[in-house]
This record gives C-alpha cells, sequence and structure tokens, in this order.
C-alpha cells in the first residue's frame, strides 16, 4: 500500500513540477473571452516563448549542472543542490517575461512572470539555508495568478481558483507522503508564491523592461 502511494504521490508531484506552472496559467489564460480574437499563429508562439523560456531552457541547465558536477542530482533532493539551478530558472523566467513583452502581450501577464521569477529567486535564497517547497511556491504562485487575471479581466474565476487550491492541497499532501518537506516547509512556499506574485505584479514591471532593452539594443 505504501509503494502504491509513493507512486501515487511522485507522479502528482511530477504533474505540478514547478517548471510546469507558466505552462498551466497560460493555457488557462487563453481560454479567455478576451483572447479569443488573437490569431492562432499568435497563441502559438506565446506557447513556445513559454515552453522554452519556462521548461526547456531550466531543464537543460539542470543536466548541464549534474554533469559539471556542480550538483549532485538534477532532482534537487539536497538543499544545497537548489540554490544554483533556482538562480537560473528565475533568470530564464525573466528571460521569458522580456520575450513576452516584446512579443505584446498585456502587460499583467508581463508582471505575473517577472513577479514569478522574483519568487524563484527567494525560494533560491532561501534554500541555502532552509529547504523551502519549490513545489508550494510554484503552485501558490499559481493560484495568485488566477486571482489577478480575473481582477484585470473582470471574469469570475470561482471554479479555476477554488480547483487550484484543492491541487494545491494534494500537492502538499504528496510532498508529505514522500517526505520531501515538513509541514512548516510547504506552507512557507505557498505563502511565498502567493505573497511574491500577489505583491510583485501590482508593479509596472515593463517600464523598467522597456529601458533595459532600449540599452541593450
Amino acid at each position: 500500500m505504501e509503494k502504491i502511494l509513493d507512486t501515487l504521490a511522485s507522479a502528482i508531484s511530477f504533474l505540478f513540477f514547478p517548471l510546469f506552472m507558466p505552462l498551466y496559467g497560460i493555457s488557462l489564460l487563453f481560454q479567455l473571452p478576451l483572447f479569443s480574437f488573437f490569431p492562432k499563429s499568435y497563441i502559438v508562439v506565446c506557447f513556445l516563448i513559454i515552453i522554452i523560456f519556462s521548461i526547456l531552457l531550466p531543464l537543460i541547465s539542470y543536466v548541464l549542472l549534474k554533469q559539471m558536477d556542480i550538483i549532485s542530482n538534477v532532482k534537487m533532493y539536497k538543499k544545497e543542490d537548489r540554490v544554483l539551478p533556482m538562480v537560473v530558472t528565475s533568470i530564464s523566467f525573466l528571460a521569458c517575461a522580456v520575450m513576452l513583452f516584446r512579443y505584446a502581450m498585456p502587460l499583467f501577464i508581463i508582471n505575473i512572470m517577472v513577479s514569478i521569477a522574483i519568487a524563484t529567486l527567494i525560494t533560491a535564497i532561501i534554500s541555502k539555508w532552509w529547504k523551502i517547497s519549490a513545489h508550494l511556491t510554484g503552485i501558490g504562485g499559481l493560484v495568485a495568478s488566477i486571482f489577478i487575471v480575473s481582477l484585470s479581466t473582470g471574469t469570475n474565476p470561482a471554479f479555476v481558483l477554488c480547483s487550484s487550491i484543492l491541487a494545491a492541497g494534494l500537492l502538499a499532501t504528496a510532498r508529505l507522503q514522500l517526505k520531501r518537506h515538513t509541514p512548516l516547509q510547504l506552507i512557507a512556499g505557498f505563502a511565498n508564491g502567493i505573497l511574491c506574485v500577489s505583491l510583485f505584479s501590482l508593479f509596472d514591471w515593463g517600464i523598467l523592461i522597456r529601458k533595459a532593452t532600449a540599452l541593450i539594443y
């Protein structure tokens, strides 16, 4: 029975892997009436940007870091292994925000993406001393993002929001089953995701991105 529970918990952990959260978020976003008039080519490019910068590049960096013996395992069970990969992930998320900005995505989406990058960076810093949950940070950011998008678009998020909160509870249970975290580490991770996205998405990051890209180009 314990093996079955562990297998189920591992499957849930993989399904809600932190790098997948931006992809889930953008998938939900494009279901809104606001985007029903957008050309399919635009939507495809947005998905490609998310997949490349939020999933593929971080995963490739994890493998390279393992091959260079900088981390001991790509799954990063040890807190010491998590710091540099998460910093790289944060930078990749920022690059994703810049690409989405250049592709004229709505500003509230850019702000959310930058906020997720900040939450990831905070997770990296805390992980140097304490194994805060990256999984719960990710899904906490998703929960906050759903709420912010609903405020920005005037949509009713009740079903999706409740579903995401239930998913967060399921994920927390899975992480406890696998003995990856203490309850406090899970709560701290969820709070980190919620607070970072809720607070930092209030800033107009588009102005900074515009100025930064102007200096580069």
